[in-house]
């Protein structure tokens, strides 16, 4: 059974997020763990009320199971409620560390003006700290079966040693064709670039894939042109420290790009990460 983490904070954002999952899985026997934190400034100035927050916290993450059942009735699914008062990046840290979480789900407001991150501040710390999968759903974006997968990488990661099973099981689910583009800015492909290239290609030679390679200064800038040309419901990249996903989370100078991220996005850890059997 597949086991999925569901951060909270009871707004409509996180909840367009869980109705995004429950429609992504609802075919798959799945554990969706609904997790709400508590750590805020209030609590600290307040800590004496420590119950009352406690108390409502389990009240509202009720009231959003109950809504849940009443909405996507589903016995494939089950449900466990968690509240705690750590911070949402320690808790998600702590707990993908100490049992099998597959994959995280959560909503993301995005940036409001071009002086701020693409992701929200909470999405950025999961996404840094998270040693499994985590799929961010930005505000608004609606349920699309992920039938074309937009893979962008800088074939600089060994394919060959890195086991993209879960990237597999949503290929596998959906029967979904992997978009896997290289922006070359100019340049040819070194020689381990050319070796991932081909382990990739080999990877999903039995699922079908496009390879294309776009010359463009800036990766955004390619996403943004690919999209146009072509449909993808999902964009997925490896937060690998070697490649463009830190420019693109944590740069400050995303006003200067046209690029915004408005399908839900997978990041996939570095490291072999554990799995249940999906």
């Amino acid at each position: 059974m597949r086991t999925v983490l569901l951060p909270t904070d009871f707004s409509d954002n996180s909840y367009n997020a869980i109705q995004y999952a429950l429609q992504l899985f609802k075919n798959s026997r799945t554990k969706f763990i609904l997790l709400n934190t508590l750590y805020n400034a209030d609590f600290i100035i307040y800590s004496s009320l420590y119950g009352v927050y406690k108390e409502n916290s389990i009240k509202n993450l009720s009231r959003f199971l109950k809504k849940i059942e009443e909405e996507f009735p589903n016995k494939l699914h089950e449900f466990e409620l968690v509240s705690t008062f750590k911070m949402l990046h320690e808790e998600i840290k702590d707990r993908v560390a100490q049992e099998t979480i597959d994959l995280i789900i959560m909503g993301t407001e995005g940036a409001q003006d071009g002086s701020e991150l693409i992701f929200g501040t909470n999405t950025v710390h999961a996404i840094k700290v998270a040693k499994c999968p985590l799929l961010a759903i930005p505000a608004g974006a609606t349920y699309k079966e992920p039938k074309n997968i937009l893979f962008p990488n800088d074939l600089k990661l060994d394919f060959a040693e890195y086991d993209l099973w879960f990237l597999k099981s949503i290929v596998e689910q959906f029967e979904a064709k992997v978009h896997i583009l290289n922006v070359s800015f100019g340049k040819d492909l070194e020689e381990n670039q050319q070796k991932s290239k081909e382990a990739l290609q080999k990877y999903f030679d039995d699922y079908g894939y496009i390879f294309g390679r776009i010359n463009r200064d800036s990766v955004m800038d390619a996403l943004q042109e690919y999209q146009k040309e072509n449909a993808v419901e999902m964009l997925v990249m490896v937060k690998n420290k070697h490649t463009f996903i830190e420019k693109l989370l944590f740069s400050s100078l995303v006003h200067e790009v046209a690029y915004n991220v408005k399908i839900p996005f997978l990041v996939l850890p570095t490291e072999n990460y554990k799995r249940h059997e999906v």
